[in-house]
């Protein structure tokens, strides 16, 4: 079981959180998505400062892998990377589904044995995988639904915008979940492992549009490629 100062954060959802686990307390700050990249290092050294701490000081790292946003979970994997190698302190990621389940661990008023974790892939698409929440572990592999199937599910959801969807009773919308993050790497099963944080969990590659041919105006039979494009991050 982990001791000490723990720093826990998660830039893939659709509200970033970072978390800073003290002896007495535990601080939180919360940005929505879209700001991480700009924010995600100054909301660190805030939570550090007003700790008196520096990030030698910590007893680990941890951070969300993912599904999410593709620009968010780089960002953050990364940072974990950085504190990892600049610092010594231990690190490791989790799922972004293992980190939801704790959260419906904890704010569920009757919690059901297995629950759907869902993270938003946008153009009415959902990541899910089943949970089973009391050791925030899977219950099978993780998929790809859509809205109608995730309104059809007879199991409770948790994730991050279910509030507008039809979804069953005992659903529960999250909120910040670096705080949960923390209760998963104070217990003696957090992976340890530096190099999950380089195994983001994306299910689907990033959209992108195919090179384009150019035609040279010297000679229309040359043509290069132009770079590729990427079409969206979120």
């Amino acid at each position: 079981m982990a001791s000490g100062p723990l720093l826990a954060f998660d830039t893939g959802s659709a509200v970033v959180s970072v978390a800073l686990a003290l002896p007495d307390r535990v601080d939180t700050l919360a940005t929505p998505q879209g700001r991480s990249s700009r924010e995600l290092i100054a909301m660190i050294d805030e939570l550090l400062v007003r700790a008196g701490l520096e990030a030698r000081d910590l007893a680990g790292v941890g951070a969300a892998r993912g599904p999410g946003s593709f620009t968010g979970l780089r960002v953050g994997l990364a940072t974990a990377i950085g504190l990892h190698q600049a610092s010594g302190v231990r690190a490791g990621a989790v799922s972004t589904f293992e980190v939801l389940a704790s959260h419906y661990a904890e704010r569920a008023a009757a919690p059901e044995p297995v629950v759907l974790a869902v993270v938003d892939a946008h153009r009415d698409r959902w990541f899910a995988q089943r949970m089973r929440p009391g050791a925030a572990s899977a219950d099978g592999p993780p998929d790809i639904r859509s809205r109608a199937e995730l309104e059809r599910t007879a199991l409770p959801v948790v994730g991050h915008g279910i509030s507008a969807l039809e979804v069953s009773a005992g659903a529960v919308e999250a909120t910040e979940l670096a705080p949960n993050m923390l209760r998963l790497m104070r217990s003696g099963d957090f992976p340890w492992d530096p190099s999950a944080l380089v195994e983001p969990l994306y299910l689907r590659p990033p959209a992108t549009s195919p090179p384009k041919l150019v035609r040279s105006k010297q000679d229309p039979r040359k043509a290069t490629e132009r770079p590729r494009r990427e079409a969206r991050t979120e």
